[in-house]
């Protein structure tokens, strides 16, 4: 999966809209884990391909690991689309809170997930440099001195996402403030249309992937490998999710020894490039047998982002 952290009204539509490159399930991880039985996979890895079997694969070197393409990206928004939609968003949202008052708003994190690079992938951290400096930080740290000092009015608060925690809602304001609004406009009957299905096949390939005979074993490898150097851990998950828990506040010596040492024992064991080979394979397989209802899903996406064009050219809508 996979800047500034986001606005709450930009993660109302990338948690819809954009793929979910880090699948970070626990449970599910642990119980593929146990699953672990097979011998570390070779180059060519697989029994006959179909719905339950695993698909052969070749494991190749991935050169940019963190930014590796799948074949179910092609069903979602490229970063030019979802930049056109970020946009979008914005205009539409200032248009709205101007209409209702507030004339000098603007969107201060205006396309700042647009030009993020990823650090993560399904398998956590695989980029070194990203690990070096930001330990597994998901994205760039918030800068806390700017923020401290700076609290969001509780009227605009109310315009911008409807009322907040029993507050009254702002005259005028539509229903889910502002950024409800630009959602719904770009977003058009959002629980039936979308990208429902692409984000169905996205999680069940992943589930498929880490249950796969050939990534436990990369598990295991990279689990000793870990072992070797002084950190107890099962999973790659269960260091990416103490983000927010163990890894709060400035990033510390401790986190980035634990991410640089994560990347590298996964570079040793090829676990990233073996995740990489065989996730690839799933979604092939689910593509071939989805493609119709792929398609339409595609062209709703492109009707999307026609009207956000128009958005764009327009300055309002």
């Amino acid at each position: 999966m996979y800047g500034p952290r986001p606005t709450t009204e930009r993660l109302i539509v990338l948690h819809a809209r954009q793929r979910l490159p880090l699948l970070i399930a626990g449970a599910v991880a642990a119980a593929a884990l146990s699953a672990c039985t097979a011998d570390p996979a070779g180059p060519e890895q697989g029994r006959a391909a179909g719905p339950s079997a695993e698909p052969p694969v070749t494991v190749t070197p991935r050169p940019d690991p963190a930014n590796a393409a799948l074949p179910l990206d092609a069903y979602s928004f490229d970063k030019a689309q979802q930049k056109v939609m970020e946009q979008a968003q914005d205009i539409l949202t200032e248009s709205c809170m101007r209409r209702i008052g507030f004339a000098s708003f603007k969107n201060a994190s205006t396309y700042a997930n647009t030009t993020a690079k990823p650090t993560t992938s399904g398998i956590g951290l695989v980029d070194a440099e990203s690990a070096k400096k930001s330990g597994y930080r998901s994205g760039a740290l918030p800068d806390r001195g700017s923020e401290a000092g700076t609290k969001r009015d509780p009227n605009e608060t109310a315009a911008l996402f409807g009322p907040q925690d029993g507050a009254p809602a702002h005259p005028g304001a539509p229903e889910g403030g502002c950024s409800g609004e630009a959602t719904r406009k770009l977003y058009p009957k959002s629980t039936e249309s979308g990208t429902k299905l692409l984000d169905e096949l996205v999680q069940q390939a992943g589930d498929r992937a880490r249950g796969d005979s050939r990534v436990t074993a990369g598990i295991t490898q990279w689990s000793a490998c870990m072992r070797e150097a002084g950190f107890q851990v099962s999973t790659p998950w269960e260091l990416q999710q103490m983000e927010g828990t163990r890894w709060t506040g400035p990033v510390t010596s401790e986190e980035i020894t634990a991410a640089t040492t994560d990347v590298s024992c996964k570079q040793r064991t090829t676990l990233t490039d073996t995740w990489t080979a065989v996730l690839t394979a799933y979604q092939n397989g689910l593509v071939e047998r989805h493609k119709e209802g792929l398609d339409q899903e595609k062209k709703r996406l492109g009707e999307q982002v026609r009207f956000a064009q128009q958005v764009l050219q327009d300055g309002s809508a």
